[in-house]
């Protein structure tokens, strides 16, 4: 029998995301306005490259970002 785990799991809110060609990029934890796509080595992109890439804004439920709150829009989805 295993030792019972005291800490509670990080609670997840609604964030904003990306999705560029069908491939999902979520906020970067601490980089502000950086953007992050599956993969070990993937790129980090701008808000600003997704946007201009034609990249859609959708939200997800992920651990909270202290920045995503200055990105505009996500909100009202």
């Amino acid at each position: 029998m295993s030792a019972m785990n005291l800490n509670k799991p990080a609670e997840t809110v609604l964030q904003p995301v990306f999705y560029l060609k069908g491939v999902l990029h979520i906020p970067h934890y601490s980089t502000k306005h950086m953007w992050v796509g599956p993969g070990r080595n993937a790129p980090l992109l701008s808000t600003t490259s997704l946007v201009e890439q034609g990249a859609r804004l959708s939200v997800m439920a992920l651990w909270s970002r202290y920045w995503t709150d200055e990105v505009k829009g996500w909100k009202e989805l």
